[in-house]
C-alpha cells in the first residue's frame, strides 16, 4: 500500500465539560490522544481520561510562566502509562536531545509503528508535528514521503517522513494506542490516586528549580506575578503586560480545566468515600481560586499591578485548598 489517509478527523471536544461550563481538555497530549482514541472508535470520557492517567492533578509552573512548562515531564513514564490507565495497550517509541545516535534507528521504528497503527486506524500522538505542541499523524504517502497530520488547534499539516523528531524542538516522541487491556478499575483508581498524591510530593520527575512542581509550583506561580508587578511599577508594563496576558492564559486554561476535571473524577469514584468526596469540594474551591484570572486573562487585556497581587494571592489560596484535597486522598488510601 502506497498510502493510506485517515478521514474526518477533528480534535475531539468535550460535550459534557462545556456543559458545565469547563474549559474541556486543553493539554495537547491528553486532547490528541482523546482524539486518537475517538477515531478508533472508542468511547471516550474526559473525565476517565483525565482522572485515570493523574494529569488531572499535575501542574508544573516554570519560573516566568513559559509554556514549556506543560511538556517537562518525564514522557517515557507518563506517557504509555497514561494510555495503559485509560484502558488500552501502547506502542511507545521515544528519542531525547542527548540520544542523537539513535535518531535514524528510532525514527525508522517510529514510522513503522505510525503506519501500522494508521492501517489499523489508529492515529499517532506525536510531539512537535506544530508548535511545540503534541498533535496526530493521521495519514502517510510513501510515494511523497509525508504524513498527514493534525496540530492540537485542529489544522491540517503536511510533515515530511524525515522531519518526525526533527521540527523545532528536536525530540522524537510517538504513541499509538492498541487494544484494550485488561487492567482492573479498581487498580486503576488506586494508581491514579497515589499518582496525584506522588505528583503533590514532588516524587515525579521535573526540571527543578527553573520548573516546578506539584504543590510548590502554586508558590511559584504566584511569586511571578508578584514579580512582575514589580516591574510593572519600575516602567516596564508594557513589555510585562504582553508575556502576563499571552502565558497566564495558557497557565490558567490548562489548570482551570486539570482542576475541574479532578473535582469531577473524585465524585465519580467516590462510591461512598466521604474523604473523596472532601477532596473534590476542595479541588472545587481550587477552581473558584483559579478562575478570575482565567476569565481575566482570556479577554486578553494588561492588568493592573492591583490585579496582580490579587492574582497571586488567590493562586495561593488555590494552593491551600489543593494541600487539602490532598491530604483527603492521603488518608482516603491509608484507609485501604
Amino acid at each position: 500500500m502506497p498510502g493510506h489517509m485517515l478521514k474526518e478527523i477533528s480534535i475531539f471536544s468535550d460535550v459534557r465539560a462545556a456543559q458545565r461550563g469547563e474549559p474541556g481538555l486543553v493539554h495537547s497530549y491528553i486532547s490528541s490522544l482523546a482524539t486518537a482514541l475517538h477515531t478508533m472508535g472508542a468511547p471516550v470520557n474526559g473525565t476517565w481520561l483525565m482522572g485515570t492517567s493523574g494529569f488531572a492533578f499535575r501542574i508544573w509552573v516554570n519560573e516566568t510562566l513559559c509554556p514549556s512548562a506543560m511538556s517537562v515531564f518525564d514522557w517515557s513514564a507518563l506517557i504509555p502509562e497514561t494510555v495503559e490507565q485509560i484502558g488500552y495497550g501502547c506502542t511507545y517509541v521515544s528519542r531525547l536531545w542527548n540520544e542523537e545516535e539513535h535518531e535514524a534507528t528510532r525514527r525508522e521504528e517510529a514510522h513503522g509503528a505510525i503506519v501500522a497503527g494508521i492501517d489499523r486506524g489508529a492515529p499517532a500522538v506525536v510531539w512537535d508535528v506544530a508548535d511545540c505542541e503534541w498533535g496526530l499523524i493521521v495519514g502517510y504517502d510513501d510515494e511523497k514521503k509525508t504524513y498527514g497530520a493534525i496540530s492540537s488547534a485542529g489544522k491540517a499539516i503536511s510533515l515530511p517522513y524525515d522531519k518526525l523528531g526533527q521540527r523545532e524542538i528536536k525530540i522524537l516522541s510517538v504513541a499509538v494506542p492498541g487494544d484494550t487491556n485488561d487492567r482492573p478499575r479498581d487498580e486503576v483508581i488506586r494508581k491514579s490516586l497515589e499518582a496525584a498524591v506522588a505528583h503533590a510530593d514532588q516524587k515525579e520527575w521535573a526540571e527543578r528549580p527553573t520548573y516546578q512542581d506539584g504543590l510548590p509550583a502554586f508558590e511559584q506561580w504566584a511569586s511571578v506575578y508578584e514579580k512582575w508587578n514589580l516591574l510593572a511599577q519600575g516602567g516596564k508594563a508594557e513589555k510585562v503586560n504582553d508575556a502576563v496576558g499571552f502565558f497566564s492564559a495558557y497557565y490558567t486554561s490548562h489548570y482551570v480545566s486539570a482542576r475541574c476535571y479532578a473535582k469531577e473524577y473524585l465524585k465519580t469514584i467516590a462510591d461512598g468515600s466521604e474523604l473523596l468526596l472532601e477532596a473534590a469540594t476542595h479541588y472545587e474551591r481550587v477552581v473558584e481560586q483559579l478562575k478570575p484570572a482565567f476569565v481575566f486573562f482570556l479577554k486578553k487585556e494588561s492588568p493592573e499591578p492591583e490585579s496582580l497581587t490579587t492574582f497571586a494571592s488567590q493562586v495561593r489560596a488555590a494552593r491551600d485548598a489543593e494541600e487539602q484535597a490532598i491530604d483527603c486522598i492521603r488518608k482516603h488510601l491509608a484507609n485501604g
